[in-house]
């Protein structure tokens, strides 16, 4: 543990969610100069790690532990959650801060990193901006490597955000897990998990990816399918409570728990997704019960795609072919159903006064309407996507024309009205393209695209 207070403390000021953070100075560089786009220039822009493109996911990992406490998925014990690399620390200060108070209250929280100058900066963050009506909450920080320290045991939280693959922890991840725990596993090497580095994609992950329109869904099943496996071999099982694509990075949410029965019944959840699918593999998809939307019409005879079980026999140089990979379901709807614009504000938006006291101390001005919009943006779709079945299909609107002879690629947003007026259950996919998520039959899709995009 690292006490040692920050020799260029207090640095530089910034408010993420309602947490005030301290950091390094950045260094500017040529590069951080001219650079746009997602996360910081490089890694040593400061001498404490930070993202700020990482702000979103960090909002829904309060979103979500809020939400998995509050149901009573962990128990109603204490929650040692650690933050297994935690650079500055600010995952867990906001799990302390931003959580509803009868959560907070339950968190024992760790940060490990092998960075001492990071932790350093972590309690000093934390003991001069404790969580709010929290004076007592500890900050618990562990220097050393998270493969050695989660070894330690008996985390009902677990928090694995690597620069690059999680492959590496993802074994002492599990082990270490408590009988019931929730596991946060980020990717960043997201061209492996794609198809666009077949190569390391393979070596890492066991699985190849056609790299299409539908290559991160495919790649965040591959994610999911390699830690169910490894979780199968220490007797655990896995159930999905959020999975996803943002930007540079993938993230899956689990709930691990501990149960020989369950993790004998993996292979029911690993399969395979064709591209292009032949009438024999829509018909086995069927059979298996992984594809409701029916077989294709004399009108529209082909489909995007389908998913297969593991035991169906695939040629696995076909570049139609993707996986193994998870099958099941990518997310939980009763925590999806959490994850409101308003849920987030109420828990994560800052006020008026948090941001007088940040502009008197620090000199740091924004609009408060911007800093909602921010933490609303972090969650938008994912709650209109609870009501949808567990296997319901992405379609994205900028392909479907390959499909259904329609004339423009139509609004997603329209489509799931159209589907919706039809009774079918529908909604507008949060992903990287246009996209709508449905079980409704392929004829009643066909019906509602060319509806709205009009017949060729």
């Amino acid at each position: 543990m690292t006490k040692a207070w920050p020799e260029d403390w207090p640095g530089e000021a910034l408010l993420e969610g309602r947490t005030r953070c301290d950091l390094p100075g950045a260094t500017p560089t040529e590069e951080s100069a001219t650079r746009h786009g997602a996360g910081p220039a490089a890694r040593a822009h400061r001498s404490v790690f930070h993202n700020p493109a990482m702000a979103g996911c960090r909002t829904r990992s309060v979103l979500l532990m809020d939400a998995v406490v509050r149901a009573g998925l962990l128990g109603d014990g204490r929650i040692r959650a650690l933050d297994g690399l935690a650079a500055s620390g600010l995952r867990a200060r906001r799990w302390l801060n931003e959580t509803s108070p009868e959560v907070a209250d339950r968190i024992d929280a760790v940060v490990c990193d092998l960075d001492p100058e990071a932790l350093a900066w972590a309690v000093a963050n934390h003991d001069t901006h404790p969580p709010l009506g929290r004076d007592e909450a500890s900050l618990v920080t562990v220097e050393g490597d998270l493969r050695q320290r989660a070894l330690d045991g008996g985390w009902q939280w677990l928090d694995i955000d690597p620069f690059g693959s999680p492959v590496p922890f993802l074994d002492p991840g599990v082990q270490s897990a408590a009988r019931r725990a929730v596991m946060e596993v980020t990717a960043t090497d997201v061209a492996a998990l794609v198809g666009s580095k077949r190569a390391a994609g393979l070596r890492r992950y066991g699985a190849r990816i056609r790299l299409d329109g539908l290559a991160h869904d495919s790649g965040l099943r591959v994610l999911i399918a390699t830690i169910a496996r490894i979780a199968a071999r220490h007797d655990r099982a896995v159930r999905t409570l959020m999975s996803i694509w943002d930007s540079h990075h993938l993230r899956v949410s689990l709930l691990v728990r501990r149960s020989a029965t369950d993790a004998n019944a993996l292979e029911q959840h690993l399969g395979w997704r064709i591209a292009e699918p032949a009438d024999a593999e829509v018909a086995a998809s069927i059979d298996a019960g992984l594809h409701p939307f029916g077989p294709g019409t004399v009108d529209a005879p082909s489909q995007p795609h389908a998913l297969l079980p593991l035991s169906h026999p695939v040629d696995r140089s076909d570049k139609r072919v993707s996986g193994p990979l998870w099958t099941g379901p990518l997310a939980d709807p009763t925590i999806l159903a959490e994850m409101t614009d308003q849920r987030a504000e109420a828990l994560c938006a800052p006020t008026e006064a948090d941001l007088d006291t940040l502009a008197d101390e620090a000199g740091v001005t924004e609009p408060l309407h911007l800093r909602v919009r921010a933490v609303r943006r972090a969650v938008k779709g994912l709650a209109e996507e609870a009501s949808l079945p567990p296997h319901s299909g992405l379609f994205l609107t900028d392909h479907i024309h390959h499909h259904i002879p329609v004339a423009s690629p139509p609004s997603p947003i329209r489509v799931v009205e159209a589907l919706r007026e039809a009774g079918h259950s529908a909604a507008v996919a949060r992903y990287g393209e246009p996209a709508f998520r449905t079980a409704a039959p392929w004829p009643a899709i066909i019906t509602a695209v060319i509806a709205v995009g009009g017949s060729r």
